[in-house]
């Protein structure tokens, strides 16, 4: 993919963006990159950019594999945003990267969105997660991690390829390159190991009971409402054996939702949450995307219009209205 950064003399600033409510792939990928930057421009200071938070086994993680806080600087001489998926996931960062002066570089594995002011690009949709690539790119300016960063990757490319489930080739061969580098495999599945959060079991109990369940083309369908974790939910219905769902909900002014579907639902429909249905339903009204059988979406309209849109553009995708399941 061969990446062209600036000549080291010419960095003495560099951005390195998670975006917004940093999950684990973003911020290790990130770490990981900024070991990077220090081994190719020493003289450079490289800062973490979390633009609104992270999530809280983030933040757990963060305290195994911590970054240096700087003050931000009205401009940067090299930008590289990892796994952004979308602009709007950089909230208030999104006007300073347009206006930046400085390279700026997407290292991302979600589909390219239109009108980006990325100067390079290092992207494949085929990889499980940002950290692959990130590997990917050690390789290519051959810059050796150390044991720490390997750890960093390897949680990294654990998470968001769920525990290696849908990992590919690629992922498959970062994960043995990482370990001959010091990670160990039993070291990052404990770190990905959270204990239960009261609030999320209230969470995924309370939705469960708002729960609606629908039958299309031999597939089910769960829909649900929950003001906190509609990730965690939604995974949890596709555990419990639903094809596809979507729970929503208010916060901070507007309607977040998430969809999750089983490998089997993706592979025999086609169907990719990501850019057919996380797209489709913000569009006009908020901005959305992600992976095959992973996505999420922020957007203006209320809860029942938009499960009502859901089950209508799922209709279509499936060619079979869904009905309830009483």
């Amino acid at each position: 993919m061969g990446l062209l950064l600036p000549a080291p003399e010419n960095v003495k600033k560099v951005a390195i963006l998670c975006h917004r409510h940093a999950d684990a792939d973003t911020y290790l990928s990130a770490y990981a990159l900024s070991f990077m930057v220090g081994k190719l421009m020493p003289g450079a200071e490289a800062s973490i950019i979390i633009p609104d938070g992270m999530s809280a086994l983030t933040q757990r993680l963060a305290e195994t594999f911590p970054y240096d806080k700087h003050e931000e600087s009205p401009d940067y001489d090299l930008i590289l945003a990892v796994d952004i998926g979308h602009m709007e996931l950089l909230k208030d960062w999104s006007e300073k990267l347009r206006n930046s002066r400085g390279t700026k570089v997407l290292i991302d594995h979600h589909p390219l969105q239109e009108g980006t002011p990325y100067d390079q690009l290092m992207v494949d949709t085929t990889a499980s997660s940002a950290a692959e690539l990130v590997h990917r790119l050690f390789k290519e300016l051959s810059v050796e991690p150390d044991a720490s960063v390997s750890q960093a990757l390897l949680i990294a490319i654990l998470f968001d390829s769920q525990h290696l489930s849908i990992a590919g080739v690629g992922a498959l061969r970062a994960v043995l390159d990482l370990t001959e580098h010091g990670a160990r495999l039993d070291e990052a599945r404990a770190l990905l190991r959270s204990p239960p959060d009261y609030g999320e079991v209230i969470a995924k109990l309370k939705a469960a009971k708002r729960c609606r369940i629908y039958r299309a083309a031999g597939r089910v369908i769960v829909t649900s409402t929950i003001g906190s974790f509609q990730a965690n939910v939604a995974r949890a219905f596709t555990h419990l054996g639903a094809d596809v769902s979507l729970v929503v909900g208010d916060f901070d002014g507007e309607l977040r939702g998430s969809l999750r579907s089983n490998h089997r639902f993706s592979a025999e429909t086609n169907i990719h949450l990501g850019t057919d249905v996380a797209e489709v339903l913000s569009k006009g009204r908020g901005y959305g995307g992600g992976h095959p059988t992973a996505a999420s979406f922020t957007c203006s309209a209320g809860a029942e219009d938009v499960i009502k849109d859901f089950l209508a553009l799922m209709g279509g995708l499936l060619h079979d209205a869904p009905v309830e399941v009483k």
